[in-house]
């Protein structure tokens, strides 16, 4: 049996891990706009359903919706009640998340090896590498879905490693059935998060691997156990009931059927389902630690854990690769197993460089970081350089600037790494990384500020000379962000060259017109403006609206257009 008890180190390193992560994911968050689609989706969605007094039933644009379940709303909801509506209190819940994770990452590692250095450092390579650091900025349910789906894959494997040996006490089933009633509080949570996906996806992978490794009635009968069901429906579906109570088979149909059924047979997106999308982000997500993933792939010593943990991020890949919608997030619990490995990476190499005079330090550690500081340099340019060279646009101010600066952070950044390789000390090459990272991650929240702008209309919204009556268009695209910091009901105009489809007919919440119809709505009024995205200038010229407007200004890349009467 495995104790689960942590010592006095212990607290404290859980303690720093989280002070840690609080700081270094909570700095100049204050500084980037709420961005569209996903975030303005979720804060706008809060800030409604906080107006409505709606604590149970997601809202947006005054209307019920059912894209996702209520735990993040509920997160929203909780910091805007504390502390007001902004953009740093929106972000808050997310990087509250991202230090909650951290912790539970050195928990789960340190109760399951009893390896307090591997678990320390399972927390240092989740809290550095580039997909949790970019997902756990944002606004989205990946964040908690990734926290309750450690606790599943840690406490599932506690009860099923109880219950391995031939010879079992009263006292390990006891334990493993409380262990496995853990993991299915945690799946109930999930469920509460993502949706069916929460319980449905590790529990095909748990199948497989009780199935697969470890067949004996004992760990069946723990997989099955009815106090766990019971414990997972007593989390999980009171929401559920209560929404299915209030809206019956309209809750059903767009939630269960529309977002879930629909979205993993058919593509939301097809234009971007490319079949490697998975195969290329998964080495790109664990930078600047890649190297040392794949050398544990390669050197390390099987045994029980190191095979679940490589049936979780196989079972995950997979999972979403059948799946008809392919999002860059999907695959984020990957990083669960993997980051581990990746740890255990570290001590596999530090093991072989002491058995030997070569420098195993190198490839594994010193390549992948360079190449992740190269990735994030080239990609900066390619958003920045255009913008910078752009005079109608008012973010450019600065930008060259901004490329210079980043230009030499970047230098700064592997300064410590460079020193470590000198050195040639394995160690140093481990912390000379997490600094270098930590430093590039740091200077990115003081800087990505002017490019993230482009993803929102937060400016936008404070140029538009707005009143009571003003009737607001936007043409083709559309931007939730424009109504959470406008205040302002906005209209979507549909893309006249578009035929509708389930995608639009069931995700056009916002208020939408036809071209014909916001014709005929602006003949009525002067008091109206229509954005249009610079990419859409000439179709939009080329509709009836053309004759009722002048230009009027340019913000970013939006053109505004009012009544030339």
């Amino acid at each position: 049996m495995l104790a689960t008890r942590l010592q006095r180190q212990d607290v404290l390193y859980l303690i720093a891990i989280g002070l840690w992560l609080l700081l270094a994911y909570g700095l100049f968050t204050w500084n980037f706009p709420i961005t569209d689609t996903v975030e303005s989706n979720y804060t706008l969605s809060a800030v409604n359903m906080l107006q409505h007094h709606s604590y149970v039933s997601p809202m947006i644009y005054d209307q019920y919706w059912y894209d996702k379940p209520i735990w993040t709303y509920w997160m929203l909801m909780a910091s805007f009640s504390t502390f007001g509506v902004s953009d740093f209190t929106a972000r808050l819940p997310f990087i509250c998340c991202a230090a909650l994770n951290g912790m539970m990452m050195y928990y789960g590692v340190r109760i399951i090896t009893q390896h307090r250095t591997l678990a320390l450092w399972s927390a240092i390579l989740l809290g550095t590498s580039l997909e949790f650091w970019y997902i756990s900025h944002a606004i989205l349910t990946d964040g908690y879905l990734f926290l309750f789906t450690q606790g599943i894959l840690y406490f599932a494997y506690l009860a099923f490693n109880t219950v391995r040996a031939t010879k079992v006490s009263l006292q390990d089933i006891k334990s493993a059935k409380h262990h496995i009633m853990i993991a299915y509080a945690f799946a109930g949570l999930a469920v509460l998060t993502k949706g069916p996906v929460g319980i449905v996806l590790p529990g095909l992978i748990l199948l497989a691997y009780v199935f697969l490794f470890q067949r004996t009635k004992q760990t069946v009968t723990l997989l099955f156990a009815p106090q766990g069901w019971f414990l997972f429906a007593l989390v999980a579906l009171p929401w559920y009931l209560l929404m299915y109570i209030y809206h019956g088979m309209n809750f059903i149909e767009g939630f269960l059927g529309l977002h879930n059924v629909v979205r993993a047979t058919i593509p939301e997106h097809p234009e971007q389902n490319w079949w490697f999308l998975y195969l290329v982000l998964w080495p790109v997500s664990l930078l600047p630690w890649t190297g040392l993933t794949l050398y544990e792939l390669r050197y390390g010593t099987r045994n029980p854990w190191r095979i679940y943990l490589l049936t979780w991020g196989l079972g995950v890949f997979l999972f979403y690769n059948v799946m008809a919608t392919k999002y860059l997030t999907y695959t984020f619990l990957c990083l669960i197993p993997f980051v581990i490995l990746t740890a255990q990476g570290y001590l596999t190499t530090k093991q072989h460089h002491q058995a030997s005079t070569d420098y195993y330090g190198g490839w594994p550690i010193l390549f992948p970081g360079t190449l992740f500081f190269l990735i994030i340099t080239i990609t900066l340019w390619i958003l920045g350089a255009p913008q910078a060279q752009d005079p109608m646009n008012p973010t450019a101010m600065g930008l060259s600037h901004f490329i210079a600066i980043l230009t030499s952070g970047t230098l700064l950044a592997c300064l410590p790494l460079g020193y470590a390789w000198l050195k040639r000390q394995l160690k140093l090459s481990m912390l000379s990384t997490a600094l270098s990272a930590s430093i590039l991650y740091l200077l990115l929240l003081i800087l990505l500020p002017p490019i993230v702008d482009d993803a929102s209309t937060a400016q936008l919204a404070k140029t538009l000379p707005l009143t009571n009556t003003t009737k607001v268009f936007y043409y083709r695209d559309y931007r939730t962000s424009l109504v959470y910091y406008s205040k302002h009901p906005v209209t979507q105009i549909l893309n006249p060259h578009e035929e509708a489809s389930i995608w639009s007919e069931g995700k056009n919440i916002m208020p939408i017109a036809t071209v014909a119809e916001t014709t005929q709505a602006i003949q009525t009024t002067t008091d109206f403006i229509i954005c249009v995205p610079r990419k859409y200038k000439t179709d939009f010229l080329q509709t009836t609206l053309s004759s009722y407007v002048v230009e009027a200004g340019q913000v970013e890349n939006v053109i505004i257009f009012k009544s030339k009467y």
